[in-house]
């Protein structure tokens, strides 16, 4: 059993790319996705444990860059992909879709990525609060201004999302730290695993939640795929490069929070105001999100190296 732990977490973006394959072979997993928000709680939690709460707020001494990564995050990379697939003359709707794609919050998710890349975990719990907030604000705006669209946002929605998924696990693990220390010591030293299991959970969902679709729809399937990696990859690569004057560990959270975006909100957005085929553009997105990890952990560990020998 202790082998199996040290093989699961010594490959990391092996083992949560399996999340694609194992939601095809076994799609009645689908149910999961009731359980989503817990699952992405749990994550949390066990981040939260082994982190220092006050870290997160000693990046509010950086307001200037603060203000510079969520400039980029919410108003200039979605502005540049939108140009982007104007310019390759695609239609009205997958402008919206990917507009709406690269306008999207920093996922939940995205800080326990940034935990197991050994990124700067908390620059990515914040960056993660504030583009949630901001997003309400942005995404309007884009809309308005680039496709004269009006997008109503629910605000109390979004605030309640908040709570749920970040303070609730906040609170609860400043609780636990207090009460059960020895507990603590134990979680944290287990912390990988812990995360990694609910986050192959949540690509196997994803899949599986989609997988009529796939199966019956192959090449759409492949081709919605294929137009999101390209995205997911700006991303990661303009993230980092971006913020170039930072250090290593906080590039890689700036990089991540972008590529682990909040896809789910993107979906529920989408069938909200946008076409059909838009919503399912996004929806199928969330397959790339989960095997990005892969590209995400080669980066981090190279980027990592890299510093360690100039330090050398």
């Amino acid at each position: 059993m202790k082998r199996v732990v040290i093989f699961i977490e010594n490959n990391v973006s092996l083992v949560l790319s399996l999340g694609v394959p194992l939601g095809l072979l076994f799609p009645y997993f689908s149910f999961i996705k009731n359980y989503m928000t817990y699952l992405l709680m749990f994550v949390l939690f066990v981040t939260f444990l082994k982190m220092d709460i006050g870290e997160i707020f000693m990046h509010f001494k950086k307001p200037i860059i603060m203000t510079y990564i969520i400039f980029l995050h919410l108003i200039v990379f979605p502005i540049i992909v939108f140009f982007a697939f104007k310019l390759l003359h695609f239609d009205t709707i997958y402008l919206a879709a990917f507009l709406l794609f690269s306008a999207l919050p920093a996922g939940v998710a995205s800080a326990a990525v940034t935990d197991l890349t050994k990124g700067d975990t908390p620059l990515a719990i914040l960056i993660t609060i504030l583009t949630h907030f901001i997003a309400t604000i942005s995404i309007p705006i884009l809309f308005f201004i680039l496709l004269r669209k009006v997008v109503h946002l629910d605000y109390l929605n979004v605030f309640i999302t908040m709570v749920k998924l970040i303070f609730m696990p906040l609170v609860i693990a400043l609780v636990f730290k207090k009460l059960f220390q020895k507990a603590t010591s134990s979680i944290s030293k287990r912390s990988k695993i812990l995360t990694m299991i609910p986050l192959l959970l949540i690509g196997l969902t994803v899949t599986s939640v989609n997988y009529n679709f796939i199966i019956h729809n192959p090449w759409d399937t492949i081709k919605y795929v294929l137009l999101s990696y390209p995205v997911y990859f700006f991303f990661m690569l303009a993230g980092f490069y971006t913020v170039n004057f930072l250090p290593p560990g906080e590039k890689i959270a700036v990089s991540n929070t972008k590529t682990f975006i909040n896809v789910t909100i993107g979906m529920v957005l989408a069938m909200s105001f946008l076409d059909a085929k838009a919503a399912l553009i996004i929806t199928l997105a969330q397959i790339p999100w989960s095997t990005m990890i892969v590209p995400a952990e080669f980066f981090a560990k190279r980027v990592n190296k890299s510093y360690d020998q100039s330090l050398n």
